[in-house]
């Protein structure tokens, strides 16, 4: 039930130069704005004095398309309509998410289902209450003139990894699930870069997400992408919104407002994404929405996918996949998902 390796490395670095100098800049800007958070309470007061009650959100990484839900819900009032003053916020590092949360310094986080579940294998007190997509966002991708059309292509071909055992991981169990070698790959550890070497030539086929770098060689290039979960890996979802388990139990009201928020941000966006994504925008410095668009429109589809409510968890699903990363020598970490997920604070499920 021990941790067998550091999740998501990959996320730790800027954005690459692919998606413009706005967004590096933007990532030293609220690197340096994270930090000054951390020297104040983390519970400041709202503006204007109001009784709102303030809350904290820690993102997964800077925000992009995927976020655009929690956007729109500020943008649109529905944090306050519930009675929040919410600040979103990026972590200076991924680990900071989980780090600030362990430490009580957020009432919300969002990290990889994986990073999750290795904090709770180390008995991290936390629960995970919505879910922020249905599917795995891991994926092979590479230039279509390669000629790498399924998984077992890459059977003596070079392919990058970020250096994080789970992106290895992922390529031999695709490798191996389609009938090739994966012992016949050639992987390559070149770091965060990896939509750059792909779009230069200089890789065969690289390992990474397809809602990001691969949209990102897609602009450049034809490309071809073979995701994770067309491949024998279970539908799971890739970010989770996770508490603390002594918030919850001390404040279940505001856990439910907040939900209830995210939860019409994200109906809207799928309902009227232009609209979102201005509401974006218009909060996050240096992006537009034409620089957005290509990003959500890769996202949208599986924001719900086949969930019968945004948000929803499948603890079955999450309990295959439990399955799935023991098996894939990624993570041992035995705990029934009723343990540590719960669907009872959304909308329709814990009451409006």
């Amino acid at each position: 039930m021990g941790r067998m390796f550091q999740p998501s490395l990959r996320r730790q670095q800027p954005p690459p130069p692919g998606r413009g100098a706005a967004a590096r800049a933007l990532w030293a800007g609220l690197a340096a704005a994270a930090l000054l958070a951390l020297a104040g309470c983390g519970k400041g007061r709202p503006a204007g004095g109001s009784a709102a009650r303030p809350v904290r959100v820690i993102l997964d990484f800077l925000p992009n398309a995927v976020h655009v839900g929690l956007y729109q819900a500020e943008a649109a009032g529905y944090y306050r309509e519930g009675g929040l003053s919410v600040r979103i916020e990026p972590p200076t590092t991924t680990s900071d998410t989980l780090r600030l949360m362990a430490a009580g310094q957020a009432e919300f986080g969002i990290v990889s289902l994986l990073d999750f579940l290795n904090a709770r294998a180390k008995g991290e007190p936390l629960r995970i209450v919505m879910a922020l997509e249905q599917r795995p966002l891991g994926a092979i991708f590479s230039l279509r003139k390669a000629g790498i059309t399924r998984p077992r292509d890459l059977q003596g071909r070079l392919v990058s990894i970020t250096g994080v055992l789970s992106d290895e991981a992922g390529v031999r169990w695709m490798v191996r699930h389609d009938g090739g070698d994966p012992a016949s790959v050639r992987l390559i550890n070149i770091g965060f870069n990896t939509a750059q070497e792909v779009i230069a030539g200089n890789v065969d086929a690289a390992f990474g997400f397809w809602n990001q770098d691969a949209v990102q060689v897609s602009r450049r290039a034809p490309a071809t992408v073979l995701r994770l979960y067309d491949n024998g890996v279970p539908p799971y979802p890739e970010l989770v919104v996770f508490v603390r388990e002594d918030f919850l139990a001390r404040e279940p009201g505001t856990v439910r407002a907040f939900l209830k928020a995210a939860v019409r941000g994200y109906e809207d966006a799928l309902a009227r994404p232009d609209d979102a994504l201005a509401a974006m925008a218009g909060r996050v410095e240096g992006e537009t929405v034409e620089g957005l668009r290509p990003y959500f429109d890769a996202v949208r589809p599986v924001l719900r996918a086949g969930a019968p409510s945004y948000g929803r968890l499948d603890l079955a699903v999450i309990r295959d996949y439990l399955a799935w990363v023991r098996d894939a020598g990624v993570l041992d970490f035995r705990a029934d998902p009723s343990t540590f997920a719960t669907n009872d604070y959304l909308p329709g499920e814990g009451g409006r």
